[in-house]
């Protein structure tokens, strides 16, 4: 099971300088996972103004923590217009695969692109079951995009804590 992730602790100015980022790059924080490329280069660019060391899913998780508490901006449905995403295709067996491994796991959409440990139990998952290698950040879109177009069954309440939902929210109510 997916460890609880410590979130990053940033001064405020290096909170207020990757918010400048995300704001220059125009990309949604849902898109990142379909952009791994893009997360990288702000990411870097990032650790390279700051001087610090952070991977990309820590990064992307701070931000995505903060977007989900209402303490981050959106950037609107008008943000990276210009981007179209490849699309890999999966066959009906295949979605049915991945809604079952979401099932199964009983770990929220999300967590698969902030947490590298869940995206590689699912790339392994989807591997065994399809015969099919899938970069764990693409099978975690595709299930984000479905979880948004209401295809995925809702979670089961969390029988104790060590079950992973979005692990985050809860201690932001604290």
């Amino acid at each position: 099971m997916p460890t609880k992730r410590r979130p990053l602790q940033l001064l405020p100015h290096e909170d207020e300088l990757l918010r400048t980022l995300y704001r220059e790059y125009n990309i949604p924080t849902d898109q990142y996972p379909q952009r791994p490329d893009d997360l990288l280069r702000l990411v870097g660019t990032w650790n390279g103004f700051t001087g610090r060391n952070e991977t990309a899913p820590d990064v992307l998780h701070y931000v995505v923590t903060k977007r989900k508490n209402g303490q981050w901006e959106r950037l609107g449905r008008t943000a990276s217009n210009s981007f179209a995403p490849q699309r890999l295709t999966f066959s009906p067996d295949e979605l049915g695969q991945l809604d079952a491994i979401h099932e199964e796991l009983q770990i929220a959409s999300d967590s698969y692109a902030l947490n590298p440990e869940a995206a590689k139990k699912l790339q392994g998952e989807f591997a065994r079951r399809t015969g099919r290698i899938v970069p764990g950040m693409i099978l975690a879109a595709a299930m984000v995009y479905r979880r948004k177009n209401g295809n995925l069954a809702a979670l089961r309440p969390k029988a104790d804590e060590q079950a992973i939902g979005f692990t985050d929210i809860d201690q932001v109510a604290q």
